[in-house]
């Protein structure tokens, strides 16, 4: 795999960065479901050209020298539905000073190496710079191996744990601060 570079996503990464998801989402999410994966189909409008949006990307380089889209990660604003979520959960994160992470999605051969810790950060440190955020929210399937794992071991505070709902979800606040604290300067800057 050799060295990987986290970015910004840009218009030359979206087709990588979606069969990177794509290929997630039939690993570990059973498949595509056009009610929560539609951003998948728009990419670049939902990402690249939407106002405070953005998607980033972990590249790394295949064999052949060519560049591969190992892992993804995207912040957008944050807009819950109510149902499935409860009315105080909306009516609490669905704010203009309020964002949405998602799609933090490594391929299975590039997982275990920090990936997704650099991803987040980078994206968490855009949303709240340039992206002019005050909260970033999450939320993840624990259904999904190693997903609970990984966001109780991150800077996060749950905010509600849904289960036994039909995706056993639980809701997180990243704590940002804490987090750009462990993970520095993004190479860029400094």
């Amino acid at each position: 795999m050799g060295e990987v570079q986290i970015r910004p996503a840009t218009a030359a990464d979206l087709a990588g960065a979606a069969a990177c998801m794509r290929e997630v989402l039939e690993t570990d999410l059973g498949g595509y479901t056009e009610r929560w994966h539609q951003d998948l189909d728009e990419l670049e409008a939902t990402y690249l050209q939407a106002p405070r949006a953005a998607l980033f990307v972990a590249v790394g380089t295949s064999g052949d020298g060519e560049e591969v889209v190992l892992a993804t990660t995207a912040v957008r604003p944050c807009l819950l539905a109510s149902p499935p979520n409860p009315a105080w959960l909306a009516g609490r994160y669905n704010r203009p000073d309020v964002c949405q992470l998602v799609r933090v999605w490594v391929r299975p051969r590039a997982r275990r190496r920090g990936l997704a810790r650099r991803l987040v950060a980078e994206a968490a440190r855009w949303a709240t710079g340039a992206g002019g955020y005050g909260t970033v929210y999450l939320h993840t399937d624990t259904g999904v191996p190693g997903a609970e794992a990984f966001w109780r071991s991150m800077p996060t505070v749950e905010v509600l744990d849904a289960r036994p709902d039909p995706w056993n979800t639980v809701h997180f606040e990243l704590e940002v601060p804490k987090l750009l604290t462990l993970h520095g300067e993004p190479e860029a800057l400094r």
